[in-house]
Formats: C-alpha cells, sequence, structure tokens
C-alpha cells in the first residue's frame, strides 16, 4: 500500500544541494475562524524528477481546463 500525505498546498520551493524541496501546508482551524497554516511534509526531488513531476502537472491541468474545472490565466 502506498503512503498518502494530504496537503493543502506548497509554502516554499528551495534549491538545496542539488535538490528540489516542496514544504507543504494543511490548513487548521474551526469554523468562522480564520485557519492557520501548517507545514506538515517536504518533497525533496532531483532536478529531472522535478522537471517529469511538472510536465505531468502541465497535461493534469490541461485536461482540467478542457473539462472546465480550472480556467486559464492569461
Amino acid at each position: 500500500m502506498k503512503s498518502m500525505t494530504f496537503i493543502d498546498g506548497v509554502s516554499q520551493v528551495h534549491f538545496l544541494n542539488g535538490n528540489i524541496r516542496l514544504d507543504t501546508f494543511v490548513l487548521q482551524g474551526q469554523q468562522g475562524a480564520e485557519p492557520a497554516l501548517v507545514e506538515n511534509a517536504q518533497l525533496v526531488l532531483t532536478p529531472q524528477g522535478f522537471l517529469a513531476m511538472l510536465g505531468a502537472m502541465q497535461q493534469l491541468a490541461e485536461k482540467l481546463a478542457e473539462a472546465g474545472i480550472l480556467q486559464k490565466q492569461q
């Protein structure tokens, strides 16, 4: 079984020691209050892995735009 980590977004991206590091976060809080941004994981990729991930995300973004789920920005 694959390990899963839920994230709401990426807070920072770093290039350190030859690797790309993406700090991720989740939003936590109570209804009616401003949610707190809580860092929960770091994804570390080689530059080649980063480019492969970027390409896959761009392809998915195109498909989501075609389906009307996302709107392309100019």
